[in-house]
């Protein structure tokens, strides 16, 4: 449920480090020529003194070019309005939701009278890709915005809700893997929920709620909040596509941005939220080109603007029911009773870690039980006792990642010692560590708490016992493939992951799924003609983003190859 916030507005005050109009990082100035390729896309207007020009929160808000006068951009979240930047003549006006047509982040007034060009959206995402001068500068510029906001707190919705609330933490954790700006309130210990609630007449049971500069949201669905962001972009079903992805980890991505750069029609479908496995990762040290290591939410966010600018629909949270393997085109029909059809098919959904093998662990998913663990975990954890489970490089990471905040991590594996599955600039670092624990030949057997989870008994090979408090769980014990939906269609190993080349030749279904098709399956193409797989999902793989990128990247080759063909 949402309704509109009924507050008056209250009076502006100013950031006290306001950054100068003339700030060459955020607010640089365009050249003579520059301002000519903005022309030829643009319409003017013009505003008058004290004229709203963009409201915060308005969705798909043009960028605008000030050919004369000057505005004042205000966030209208803060407990009192802020005033966070004065653009003048020659600049331009804008944030990253100009380029992805997400909600805007701050509202922009007129502060005197002005003459503007005006770029509608589609026409921001055509100049940031057909005029690389002026392009990159602005898109460099909106990124730079975006970061300095979420830096200085500002441009942030709200969420309230129990940390003990599984539903509270799938919308923490979307929100986050999306690079939407919020900020969290903890429902049961946080001094200024009361105030909020009271202000906007919401009762506890209503939660977790956001409130955003449109409204509030009262207990809404993932779904919800992703139409609300247009992060659910809607499907023409009358439209077939070059490639349809499946799946936006590293693969899918890489698949989208090579496949939209090379002139594919190219739409990527994800389940939950880009980045995969790998963009809950707080850093990935060894992947090529980044010395000092990279987060996966900045890769992810890298390479979702990357592949929007090249052109490529996503969207997310939509996940595939079922595909129609027959013909050269193929048609997947979603859970929401849509279809779209495409002429081929690059499968990258990866894999989903196991569950615990333990009873009644499940109660507590999302309650004090997590599978995987981002930044925003570890800041939930600060100071307290955590346990991590599993000994592959994602666990590593995970509890390097949390030992930052946390007082004390244990690391659980089954084995004697992480050597066999974990990378050894991880092992070193573990070992380095004052606060990280390693605890071998043991796992959880039982986990105890009302609400949420506030302790675990651990059991060791030769039958000892030990009970844990803490309230927070981080398993990484192993993956299984995300292919339930792809049975019958394509050839799987015999623990469910995707064969593809001399593997799917080789597979017993092969002669039936290729047909008469007259060639052998491409290095990564399945046993059915059209469809291939790339990443995590693939038998075979090797589970490194670096390897996954790669294949993504490949397989557009061999998409081009197919098409030429079909």
């Amino acid at each position: 449920m949402t309704t509109t916030p009924t507050q008056p507005r209250r009076p502006a005050f100013s950031i006290t480090d306001l950054v100068p109009p003339d700030d060459p990082v955020l607010h640089p100035a365009l050249t003579e020529r520059q301002l000519r390729e903005v022309a030829a896309l643009a319409h003017c207007r013009e505003y008058a003194p004290g004229e709203v020009m963009f409201e915060q929160g308005q969705r798909n808000a043009p960028l605008i070019v000030l050919e004369s006068g000057s505005v004042d951009i205000y966030d209208r979240t803060q407990p009192g309005d802020t005033l966070i930047a004065r653009v003048i003549a020659g600049r331009f006006v804008g944030d990253l939701a100009m380029f992805t047509g997400e909600p805007t982040l701050a509202e922009c007034v007129a502060s005197e009278p002005v003459r503007a060009l005006i770029i509608d959206q589609p026409q921001v995402r055509r100049l940031i890709a057909q005029q690389p001068d002026v392009g990159d500068l602005i898109l460099r510029t909106l990124i730079a915005r975006r970061e300095w906001l979420s830096g200085h707190g500002l441009g942030q919705i709200k969420l309230i809700g129990s940390r003990w609330s599984e539903h509270t933490f799938r919308l923490r954790d979307f929100l986050s893997r999306n690079q939407v700006l919020f900020r969290y309130y903890d429902l049961d210990s946080d001094p200024e929920v009361d105030g909020m609630l009271k202000a906007f007449g919401i009762d506890p049971a209503d939660t977790p709620v956001l409130i955003c500069p449109k409204g509030v949201h009262r207990n809404p669905t993932v779904e919800q909040v992703a139409e609300n962001f247009g992060l659910r972009a809607r499907l023409d079903e009358s439209k077939v596509v070059d490639l349809l992805v499946v799946g936006a980890g590293p693969g899918g991505l890489a698949s989208a941005v090579y496949g939209g750069s090379e002139g594919l029609d190219t739409l990527v479908i994800e389940a939950d939220s880009p980045g995969g496995q790998a963009g809950t990762s707080s850093r990935i040290e060894n992947y090529l080109g980044f010395p000092m290591g990279v987060s996966g939410d900045d890769l992810t966010q890298r390479a979702v603007l990357q592949a929007r600018k090249f052109g490529v629909t996503l969207t997310s949270p939509r996940t595939v029911d079922t595909i129609d393997c027959e013909g050269m085109v193929k048609r997947v029909r979603l859970s929401g009773g849509e279809v779209v059809t495409a002429r081929s098919v690059v499968v990258a959904v990866g894999v989903d870690y196991r569950k615990l093998p333990c009873p009644d662990c499940e109660r507590y998913d999302g309650r004090g039980v997590y599978y995987g663990a981002s930044h925003q975990e570890a800041e939930q954890c600060r100071d307290e006792t955590v346990v991590v489970v599993g000994g592959g490089n994602s666990a590593g990471q995970a509890a390097i990642n949390l030992a930052q905040t946390a007082a004390h991590v244990l690391l659980v594996i089954r084995r004697d010692s992480l050597a066999e599955s974990m990378s050894r600039y991880l092992i070193d670092r573990i070992d380095r560590a004052d606060n990280i624990e390693l605890v071998t030949e043991t796992q959880l057997t039982g986990f105890v708490g009302e609400g949420g989870l506030k302790r675990v008994t651990m059991t060791r090979r030769d039958g000892g016992e030990s009970k844990v408090e803490t309230s927070s769980v981080f398993v990484m014990i192993g993956a299984d493939p995300r292919t339930d939906w792809l049975r019958g269609c394509v050839g799987l190993d015999d623990r469910g992951f995707i064969v593809t080349g001399e593997d799917a030749r080789h597979h017993p279904d092969f002669a039936d799924h290729w047909g008469q098709t007259n060639r052998e399956p491409f290095l990564l193409e399945t046993t059915r003609p059209g469809i291939f797989a790339v990443g995590d999902v693939r038998s075979g793989s090797i589970k490194r983003v670096a390897s996954a990128v790669g294949e993504g990247s490949m397989a557009v080759k061999y998409v081009h190859e197919h098409l030429a063909v079909v």
